[in-house]
């Protein structure tokens, strides 16, 4: 992937306010759902989200932990698709307290048993202007300490 389609596709992550993340549940059918990411630590590897440990998501990554997002921006007719896995991390992923990372969105949903997912990406496919382009990005060193 070319350096400028590498930063555009940075951009896309850094700026999408919300996401369709697909999942799969244990009949095998896929899931959709639309997910807002924490404003922070947001890269081309990895994505974080807030969501209640009672969600069809959060049920879904415990069969398979195989799952895609994507983003389509009405403004240019761009989109990206990210594939990779999903995991629950502990509250330790953060510096700080994790919740001072909620956007007000995030804050007003006040899940009764919420839950960090971390979306790491394997690949990464862009379509701008009218042309596509795909990244497959290095394996993740694993993080299980974490979950």
């Amino acid at each position: 992937m070319q350096h400028t389609t590498r930063q555009a596709a940075l951009n896309m992550i850094q700026t999408a306010p919300v996401f369709t993340l697909a999942t799969v549940d244990a009949d095998d059918y896929p899931t959709m759902v639309a997910l807002s990411p924490l404003p922070v630590r947001r890269s081309l590897e990895t994505l974080y989200f807030y969501t209640s440990r009672q969600t069809s998501t959060t049920q879904n990554i415990q069969n398979c932990r195989q799952a895609s997002l994507f983003y389509y921006q009405l403004s240019d007719y761009a989109s990206i698709m990210l594939r990779g896995t999903l995991t629950l991390v502990g509250n330790n992923v953060f510096d700080q307290d994790w919740r001072a990372e909620l956007t007000e969105f995030q804050q007003r949903l006040n899940y009764k048993d919420p839950v960090i997912l971390r979306f790491q990406t394997s690949s990464i496919k862009i379509r701008q202007m009218m042309t596509i382009d795909h990244l497959e990005l290095v394996d993740h060193p694993t993080n299980d300490h974490l979950t």
